[in-house]
């Protein structure tokens, strides 16, 4: 007699919701011709991180290594 295990017999589980990226509006009072770029924070690109080649880094360097919140948008 061949037994499934319990695994093979349940439902797939559905993926969590994500939650909406943050808005500068949800924590703002904000004009309404605010650019879209400015209310959403979560669209800008290029935060990567990259390999430092110096010894040293400078302030620049480690406030630009990090994207934008709602909290530092105009």
């Amino acid at each position: 007699m061949a037994e499934e295990s319990p695994r093979a017999c349940a439902e797939p589980v559905e993926p969590k919701a994500t939650a909406p990226p943050e808005r500068t509006s949800d924590y703002y009072r904000v004009s309404a011709d605010l650019p879209g770029r400015f209310n959403n924070p979560g669209w800008f690109r290029g935060y990567r991180t990259q390999k430092a080649v110096s010894v040293y880094r400078t302030s620049n360097q480690a406030y630009g290594s990090r994207a934008p919140t709602v909290h530092e948008m105009p």
